[in-house]
């Protein structure tokens, strides 16, 4: 067995363990579809994880979304800050020129891992290179305006033939965009990492 394949082994079977110590942390609203979605976390020694479920593209596996481990979140954070104000420049130049229909790539880059059920396991990337996308539609009769932040394609790494085509994130507006920044601010994450257990509110 080489080492790449018994790291990555390892690393799953980290990841799994903290898959059943994860707590729920809070929700953020798609409005463009009209669900709220789980964001939850785990914290081990010290280093916490954000599990953020997102709106699949995969008619077959439903269930995933985005993984950002303590070291890559204020890559995340800064991206996301980035894309949100290249999303208000784009709004108004749209606007402006009365432009209803684009599909458009933002150079702007993060570096994530991902997740998703197949079938009844869990199974993970653990390197993904998010996209953002600006995005125009008519949508009966209502021009919107969306930020897209995608993983691309997802594929196993315990299991090469294990794929699935991906999972969103998708913003309607600014406000909903700051909605999720502060939802997942480092305050609000210390806050709750070091809120004690309701188990240990009560000694022995």
């Amino acid at each position: 067995m080489n080492v790449l394949k018994s790291t990555s082994i390892f690393l799953l079977f980290v990841l799994c363990i903290q898959i059943k110590s994860q707590e729920k942390f809070t929700t953020y609203d798609n409005t463009y579809i009209g669900k709220s979605y789980e964001i939850q976390i785990s914290n081990d020694k010290g280093k916490f994880k954000l599990f953020i479920d997102a709106l699949s593209i995969d008619t077959m596996h439903e269930k995933g979304g985005i993984l950002v481990e303590e070291k890559n979140y204020p890559g995340f954070i800064d991206a996301l800050s980035e894309a949100k104000l290249k999303y208000e420049e784009w709004v108004r130049t749209a606007q402006e020129n009365d432009v209803k229909e684009l599909n458009k790539e933002m150079k702007v880059k993060s570096k994530v891992s991902g997740y998703f059920l197949y079938g009844s396991k869990w199974n993970f990337q653990f390197l993904v290179n998010l996209k953002f996308d600006f995005k125009i539609i008519d949508s009966k009769g209502e021009i919107k305006y969306l930020l897209l932040v995608r993983t691309g394609e997802l594929q196993s790494s315990s299991n090469q033939f294990m794929k699935v085509d991906g999972f969103l994130l998708v913003f309607s507006s600014s406000d909903e965009i700051d909605d999720f920044l502060n939802s997942i601010s480092i305050d609000k994450i210390t806050d709750f990492t070091n809120k004690p257990k309701d188990e240990d509110l009560f000694k022995d």
